[in-house]
């Protein structure tokens, strides 16, 4: 009996070892199957939030596009109208000149047949010696000389009317072949309009079908450009403090000078009359001491800051002066793909945008340059923007942000045209390269597309 109830047990205690390891290979299984399940997961929100960033950054591309090819078609549009009134002008010229054209050519004929039915078909020299006294041959002769010349000068004036007719039909038709491939010019681009808007509705639909996470998109966008914001608040205002530091400090030491100059001068007054009493009270009468030349007080250099001071006031009145004729922050060809300022979607009506400065886009490999001399005061990295570069002119700075290699350092002076450094191409939304750029006077932001051309 012990030995059958200890048999019972090896088997019990075996089977529950058994269950013990399954259930332990279960759980790991169990866990690991889960992990894997966060991460694709994980895995799919990152590339469902990549591919509404590449759509979203697409549609606003397809947007400037469209607002660029209405413009191209308004400016077309006027040159047509402009052209179609050239066209009237010319017309009613031509007719005019054709219809005087024909009124002199009948006046000229009528003249010339008239003449020679007075010479009844004779030639000149039998018309004039046909005269019945020497006076009237010379009357016939000058007559005919006058005729002549008036034949030569009408036919002249026929001719230049005649090719003034000629350029005026020779323009029209200039102008009719212009105002053609104008209109084909319109033709296309509307239609090239048309497959824009096609595209705009397929991006639009696609991102209503996940307003979710666009809208959680646009928040994490959103929330990125105010900590790039706070970030150049933060360096603006810790310049600002360093500049007046600077300037107390150079105030205290010219307080300092002018303290010790005036103690100098007291000093100077009273050893002056202890000399002067010395004198006074001397038996012997001495001559007087020539007087010295004057000497005008030796002008000391100036200081670091008053350096400084005056450099960023003449830099700041330059770059204001050039106001609309800066050059463009990028190089190669370019795209403003979000304007300055608070703008609603124009597509996505519930989204609103506030942008501090100007996004625009280039190809892949396009660099960003200086739009004026200046120096780099600051250069740090900012999630969603990677480097930003800081450039002070003065009082004013320009901001250049997503850049990838850098090719200046901190403390840096450049000139207009330097090269910063290259735009970052994202491979996750097909080498889009995007950088956004500001324009600041102290902590004021000001519209870059008012400054740049």
């Amino acid at each position: 009996m012990k030995r059958l109830l200890l048999t019972l047990l090896i088997t019990l205690c075996a089977t529950t070892s058994v269950i013990a390891r399954r259930d332990a290979s279960s759980i790991k299984q169990d866990k690991q199957r889960t992990e894997k399940e966060i991460a694709e997961t994980a895995r799919r929100l990152d590339n469902n939030t990549a591919k509404l960033n590449q759509q979203l950054n697409q549609l606003n591309l397809v947007e400037t596009e469209i607002k660029a090819y209405n413009d191209t078609i308004n400016a077309i549009q006027h040159t047509i109208n402009t052209t179609a009134r050239h066209i009237a002008s010319l017309n009613d010229s031509i007719t005019r000149i054709d219809r005087d054209l024909n009124i002199m050519r009948q006046k000229y004929a009528t003249a010339v047949r008239k003449m020679q039915s007075q010479h009844d078909d004779k030639s000149t020299l039998a018309f004039i010696f046909s005269a019945e006294s020497f006076t009237q041959a010379y009357r016939r002769m000058r007559y005919m000389s006058q005729f002549s010349k008036w034949r030569e000068r009408k036919s002249a004036e026929i001719i230049e009317v005649q090719s003034q007719l000629n350029i005026r039909r020779d323009n029209m038709a200039k102008l009719q072949l212009e105002q053609q491939h104008s209109r084909q010019l319109v033709a296309d681009a509307r239609q090239t309009l048309v497959d824009k808007r096609n595209e705009t509705n397929k991006i639009v639909n696609s991102l209503k079908s996940e307003e979710k996470a666009l809208k959680k998109l646009l928040k994490q966008k959103e929330a990125e450009a105010q900590n790039l914001d706070r970030e150049l608040e933060r360096l603006i205002a810790e310049e600002q403090r360093k500049a007046e530091e600077a300037r107390l400090a150079e105030e205290r030491r010219k307080a300092e000078e002018a303290r010790r100059a005036q103690e100098e001068q007291r000093a100077k007054a009273r050893q002056d009359s202890i000399d002067k009493a010395r004198q006074d009270s001397a038996t012997k009468v001495k001559p007087e001491p020539l007087p010295k030349p004057e000497t005008k007080p030796e002008q000391k250099p100036k200081s670091q800051y008053e350096q400084t001071v005056e450099a960023e006031r003449k830099l700041s009145g330059s770059f204001e002066d050039n106001k609309g004729r800066l050059i463009f922050p990028v190089t190669g060809r370019y795209t403003i793909v979000r304007p300055f300022g608070l703008h609603t979607h124009p597509t996505l009506k519930y989204i609103k945008t506030d942008n501090s400065g100007i996004d625009i886009e280039v190809k892949a490999g396009g660099n960003a340059r200086a739009i004026f001399d200046g120096t780099v005061s600051a250069i740090f990295r900012q999630s969603g923007f990677n480097n930003v570069i800081m450039i002070r002119h003065g009082s004013y700075i320009s901001i250049y942000a997503n850049i990838k290699s850098i090719t200046v350092k901190k403390g840096d002076s450049v000139k207009a045209g330097t090269i910063l450094g290259e735009i970052y191409a994202d491979p996750d939304d097909n080498n889009r390269a995007i950088m956004h750029f500001e324009i600041r006077k102290e902590r004021e932001k000001l519209n870059p597309e008012l400054w740049v051309k």
